[in-house]
Order: structure tokens, then C-alpha cells, then sequence
């Protein structure tokens, strides 16, 4: 099915790679089961060398998607010495008691991957990933603890079993928990894939293309947030209109292209001179909206002065004069967004009026 659903964006999300693991996984399963195709020591060696380069695939294929290198040198010596442990069995097999090099080796050498697999999917998730990725790093956890463990005990001979020949007092769990961690490794990275896939288009949706800045529907959601946020607990915020000064005359004077640039630039100064708890938003066209958190009228007309000085810039050779009219509503008790945007616009038309290149406040 992996396979099936296959696209170019499983190159980035290691997805593709992680089809390919599973793939090697379901041979070397088959080559292990001993099922008399070829003498079994080509099956041991063949299904030992497709399970290590399954298990680093992964590998590559988490590391992928958390973004972080892929150690191929190391990846590349492990796979070549858990196959050399497998070849090992061609000398030291016995007819009715098979070579426990391989088991012994591999617990150990896989170990170390998965418990850097469980690290690595623990540390700084993603929000919206946070519980699963935690459930994936958990279950990678135990079986990082649970192979050094069996493969010590057949290390030193408290265990007299092979490959197959498992007592049923370990059998069942250890098998049990086999199915488990397969089946929930591959159902949750799936579901990564997928929870982030979700999250990167909802994000896409709302931000603005050209600037970066969040755009009208996520002002929406946040125009909800912040007078939901104030009518429970007092707290007030104040609205910020910008509008960037002359830009029609920019577009007709220096190009749509550079009429961009403008905007961007301008998105970017804006953005810097807020403060980390502010959002700044693309209401449309040259106009800009700033959310100021917990902020009174005084305040705010500080920050949007402070604003306007540092959005502007003077005339350049290849780049015409930024400035922006400010208008600035403050929330009162009982205001809908619908009011207080209308003051904000009101303000902000009275900046424009008397001169532009300044704040008013409604």
C-alpha cells in the first residue's frame, strides 16, 4: 500500500524510505523463516543482512523526517557487521543447534539504533504531533531494552535456545510484543506523516504567500481568541490598522515587482518591532493589522509610534520612501470585532486625512 500511495512528497518526509524499509523487513522475515528455499545458510545470511538494512532504513527514514543528518558511514558499517556475524554461522553451525552469534550480536547492534530512534522522536516534538510521537518513542524505548536484555541472557548461557526454538515462557510476550511494536511503529509514523502533512496546509492556509504574515482567516481566529480572552478575564488588547502610504503610486512608479519587494520588506520591519506576545497580520492589499496582548490606550500609542519610525524608511536609488498611517481602537467591555474594527478604521482614515505618516487613535 506504501508503495501504491507512493508521491513526491514522501522523498521529504521519509516516507519513501521508509516504504523501502518495510519492504526489507518482509524479506528478511521470509529468508528467516527457513522455508527450505535455498540451504539455510544462505537464508540466515541473506535474512540477516535484509534485517540490518531494514533497521537502517528506519533509521534514515525517522531521521528524515525529523530533518536531522543520516549517518551513512555508521549505518553502512553496521549492516556489513551484522551480516559478517550472520556468515560467522557457516563455521560454527552445528546440524540441531543453531549459531546464537547473530541473535546475540544483533540484539546488541540494533539496541543502540533503537534507542536513538526513541530519543530522537521524544525530544522537542511538534504540538500536534506531541502525543503520538511520544507513544512511538516509548515503544522504541522498550524494544531498545528489551534486546540487549535477551541478548545477554543468551550471552551467558541462562538461556538454552536458538533463533526459533524460543521456551513458551518467552515466547509469548516477547512475540506478542513483536506484533505490537510493528504494527503501532508503522501505524504511527503513518499517522506523523499525516497529523503534520494536516498541520503544513493548515498553516499555508493561513499565512499570506508574499509576506509570510498570517493573513485575513487566521486575523479572524485570532480577533475571536483575543475578545474571548478579554471578556473572561478583563484582560485588554488593542487593534492596530497600517496602511502603507502611496503604494499606488509605488506600483506606478517603480512596478508591480518592486511594489512586492515593499510589501515584504515592510511585513518584515513590521513583524520585528512587535513584541513577542503582539501578532502582525496582511489584512489585504497594502494594508497590515497588529494585535497588541494586554495593552491600554497609552501603551499602545507608544508601540504604534515606535512602529511607524521604525516601518519607515527614505527614498533610495532603486527603492522609493516606505511610511504607514496607523489607526488604534483599544477593546471596551461589550465591543464584537465588527466595532471595534470599525473604530480602528475610522482612526485610521483620520491618520490619512491629517497628513498620513502618523498614529490617530479612535
Amino acid at each position: 500500500m506504501l508503495w501504491v500511495a507512493r508521491s513526491d512528497a514522501d522523498e521529504g518526509n521519509g516516507l519513501r524510505t521508509w516504504m523501502w524499509a518495510v519492504g526489507c523487513q518482509a524479506l528478511a522475515y521470509l529468508l528467516l523463516a527457513n522455508l527450505k528455499w535455498w540451504p539455510n545458510s544462505v537464508s540466515t545470511l541473506l535474512g540477516n543482512a535484509f534485517g540490518a538494512l531494514s533497521v537502517a532504513l528506519f533509521f534514515a527514514a525517522i531521521r528524515q523526517f525529523l530533518g536531522a543528518p543520516i549517518p551513512l558511514r555508521r549505518l553502512a558499517l553496521m549492516c556489513a557487521l551484522v551480516t559478517a556475524a550472520a556468515a560467522s554461522t557457516t563455521f560454527f553451525y552445528a546440524p540441531g543447534k543453531p549459531s546464537l552469534i547473530p541473535t546475540i550480536f544483533n540484539g546488541f547492534a540494533y539496541a543502540g539504533l533503537e534507542l536513538l530512534n526513541a530519543l530522537a522522536f521524544w525530544r522537542k516534538p511538534r504540538p500536534e504531533l506531541l502525543r503520538v510521537q511520544r507513544i512511538v518513542a516509548l515503544l522504541y524505548l522498550a524494544m531498545g531494552l528489551l534486546l540487549p536484555v535477551r541478548a545477554a541472557l543468551l550471552l551467558v548461557g541462562e538461556l538454552n535456545l536458538g533463533q526459533f526454538s524460543i521456551p513458551a515462557a518467552w515466547n509469548a510476550p516477547i512475540y506478542l510484543f513483536g506484533f505490537i511494536y510493528i504494527i503501532a511503529t508503522n501505524l504511527g509514523f503513518l499517522q506523523m506523516c499525516k497529523m503534520r502533512a494536516e498541520a503544513d496546509v493548515r498553516l499555508q492556509a493561513l499565512t499570506d504567500g508574499l509576506t509570510g504574515l498570517p493573513n485575513r482567516r487566521a486575523l479572524d481566529e485570532a480577533m475571536a481568541g483575543a475578545l474571548g480572552a478579554a471578556q473572561r478575564q478583563g484582560q485588554p488588547f488593542t487593534l492596530l490598522m497600517i496602511d502603507l502610504d502611496f503604494f499606488k503610486a509605488i506600483n506606478d512608479n517603480f512596478g508591480h515587482h518592486r511594489g512586492d519587494e515593499v510589501l515584504a520588506i515592510f511585513a518584515q520591519r513590521l513583524r520585528a518591532g512587535l513584541r513577542a506576545q503582539d501578532q502582525a497580520f496582511r489584512y489585504g492589499g497594502e494594508e497590515f493589522v497588529a494585535l497588541l496582548a494586554n495593552t491600554q490606550a497609552d501603551g499602545a500609542k507608544l508601540l504604534a509610534e515606535r512602529l511607524r519610525q521604525q516601518v519607515g524608511s527614505g527614498a533610495q536609488p532603486s527603492m522609493p520612501a516606505i511610511s504607514a498611517s496607523f489607526g488604534l481602537a483599544v477593546w471596551q467591555p461589550g465591543d464584537s470585532a465588527d466595532a471595534i474594527f470599525q473604530r480602528a478604521d475610522r482612526a485610521l482614515y483620520q491618520a490619512k486625512a491629517l497628513g498620513r505618516d502618523r498614529v490617530a487613535m479612535a
